[in-house]
């Protein structure tokens, strides 16, 4: 069964024309990352300690009034439920709320694999391992660059008709070595006759963590 894509009231309100927007994630073609020129590329040195909340420094209106931090645990790629598994188990109170991190450190496990260890007020602590070893998918662009990454997602239908999404992230350091995440979607929206294109419905946030050390 297709899942159904649900669009917020203030998404609908910020469609662009009645076409839809060309996607964002590498490999889409356009101005997007081109993953094969950056096969040889190195990745970023995204090694420190940071803060457990990063602060949106830019953002859309649903950004601005509901996700105006974000967690590091949510930061990198899980490589599969256990992972998930593991960082909400640390990070769950008895009562089942989930407790904001202290801090994130970060390190390379080995060439393109980090370690992530999360750390939370109750004393417990989070360790997985991101992986941007899928060269296709995860794209680096150097040592100064960024780490970026997306595709499309699974086609649904909405109460005014068919639609499907996009989305992208990348990870980077700014010039005060604080990490910076980008996260971006997409919704394509269409009418029911026809699948006549409405519009695209646009998501955009950028959270900074700030170094520790």
């Amino acid at each position: 069964m297709k899942r159904a894509i649900f669009i917020p009231v203030m998404l609908t309100l910020a469609c662009s024309g009645c076409l839809h927007s060309p996607p964002t994630y590498p490999g889409a073609g356009g101005d997007n990352v081109n993953p094969s020129d950056y096969v040889d590329a190195a990745c970023p040195d995204l090694n420190g300690k940071y803060e457990g909340k990063g602060e949106l420094v830019e953002g859309d209106a649903v950004a601005q009034s509901r996700e105006q931090t974000w967690r590091i645990d949510r930061v990198f790629p899980y490589t599969d439920s256990v992972d998930a598994s593991a960082v909400q188990l640390a990070a769950q109170l008895p009562d089942g709320r989930l407790q904001q991190p202290l801090h994130g450190s970060v390190s390379a496990s080995r060439k393109r694999v980090l370690k992530v260890v999360v750390s939370y007020p109750n004393g417990k602590t989070a360790s997985y391992e991101p992986t941007f070893e899928d060269k296709a998918k995860f794209v680096c662009t150097g040592r100064t660059g960024k780490i970026i990454w997306g595709g499309p997602s699974q086609s649904g239908r909405s109460e005014f008709g068919p639609n499907h999404s996009d989305a992208f992230r990348a990870l980077y350091l700014d010039h005060d070595g604080a990490l910076i995440l980008e996260r971006g979607m997409q919704v394509h929206m269409s009418m029911f006759l026809g699948a006549v294109p409405t519009g695209t419905a646009k998501r955009f946030s950028k959270y900074k963590f700030r170094r520790i050390q």
